[in-house]
């Protein structure tokens, strides 16, 4: 309570201020409401009809001027706000239409993990992104600088940025209280690590009714610093090192749209995963490893009658989802493996105010000490409704 009366005094403030200007921004809120049932044996949810806390998202977007502009985007999930993304962003005036974006907000890593989940075709969030970047998303503070390229009829992009990375946190932070000596030991401390995100991003047409765009991203820094135990000497002290990752991405989205009734949209994304890691050698001694994992997925999203969609989507990674989070697990898995199917019905009778989304889900997980585990499925019906000049997403 004491927290939902902090946020209505702070939007009445701010409501206040945008009163005394000239300029006022748009407003919109979105909400999103989920009813499923699984059949993952053993869960409370088995085979029940099950509702979830309704969920919903407040924008605040305009021009500060008209050479700027920025975004308020405070999230309300699980029974807890989140300032989601709040950042300025300078987009024209510059040298070289040079545009600077800076604040909090989803990075620029791929495609899909710069749009928020309500305006996705599908329902549930790619499996490699909730393994390498958190529920979440790929979501951090910091600014980058974003370039167009000279490239003729194509319309090409380079964004570089430096961001805090918070964002990593999410791979393998738990909350529970009373830690193991061995969890205390995997600790995850990454002290002041500014992490570097980069994309090349191209939009070009392949005719008079279908475009495509290609990017590939890139994300380097430190994820973790750690003690690493060498000796058996308990009176050594220990060298505390800093393990670094590389992240790879390719993305890519075909659009073809041939009249205002019919739509169908193909997208994927991969991302390669180098990193170094913590691991015990025979003599239960710490020792320094390099680890190469994969994830992906691949969608196709197809509209018809304007108001009704029918999609599919391939998902894999390393890493188990929904496995408990610690140091050894997730992003640092080189072991074991996720394979999700999923599929839905679409129908959107008001555009983008209103949308309504039936779909089903199908984990597979592969263990490589060959641990045996039945696959999860889970139906979800998701409603999604939004007031306000909510707009439509680029491409």
């Amino acid at each position: 309570m004491q927290k939902l009366i902090v946020s209505v005094l702070l939007w009445f403030g701010i409501s206040i201020m945008w009163a005394q200007t000239t300029i006022n921004p748009d407003i919109s809120a979105i909400g999103t409401f989920n009813t499923y049932t699984n059949f993952i044996k053993g869960t409370p949810e088995y085979g029940k009809l099950n509702f979830d806390m309704p969920e919903f998202e407040l924008l605040v977007d305009g021009y500060l001027n008209p050479y700027a502009r920025a975004a308020f985007n405070i999230g309300f999930h699980a029974g807890e706000f989140h300032a989601e993304e709040i950042y300025a962003q300078v987009v024209r005036g510059l040298p070289l239409d040079v545009q600077i974006k800076a604040g909090k907000y989803l990075l620029g890593f791929g495609k899909i993990n710069t749009i928020h989940p309500h305006a996705w075709l599908f329902i549930y969030r790619p499996l490699y992104q909730q393994i390498y970047f958190g529920d979440e998303g790929f979501n951090d503070i910091g600014a980058d600088i974003s370039f167009i390229l000279p490239t003729g009829d194509v319309y090409t992009t380079l964004d570089l940025g430096i961001f805090k990375g918070d964002a990593l946190i999410n791979e393998h932070h738990h909350e529970d209280e009373h830690e193991t000596e061995e969890e205390e030991h995997f600790e995850m401390e990454r002290g002041n690590s500014p992490i570097f995100v980069g994309r090349l991003g191209s939009f070009f047409p392949l005719g008079d009714f279908s475009n495509i765009e290609v990017g590939l991203s890139c994300s380097y820094g430190v994820h973790s610093k750690m003690d690493f135990y060498s000796s058996t000497d308990s009176s050594v002290t220990p060298e505390n090192k800093a393990l670094n990752y590389l992240y790879g991405g390719v993305d890519f989205k075909y659009k073809y749209r041939p009249d205002s009734y019919t739509a169908l949209t193909i997208q994927g994304e991969a991302l390669w995963n180098g990193r170094d890691v913590l691991r015990k050698d025979d003599l239960e001694l710490d020792t320094q490893e390099e680890i190469n994992t994969f994830g992906a997925f691949i969608y196709l999203d197809y509209r018809f009658n304007r108001i009704f969609s029918i999609g599919a989507k391939y998902d894999f990674t390393y890493g188990i989802i929904g496995d408990e989070t610690n140091f050894n697990t997730l992003a640092n898995d080189d072991q074991n493996k996720t394979i999700g199917i999923e599929s839905w019905l679409g129908y959107y009778p008001f555009e983008e105010t209103l949308a309504l989304r039936l779909g089903v889900q199908h984990l597979m997980f592969s263990y490589a000490d060959e641990t045996e585990r039945d696959g999860e499925t889970i139906i979800n019906l998701q409603l999604i409704f939004s007031l306000g000049p909510h707009k439509a997403h680029p491409f």
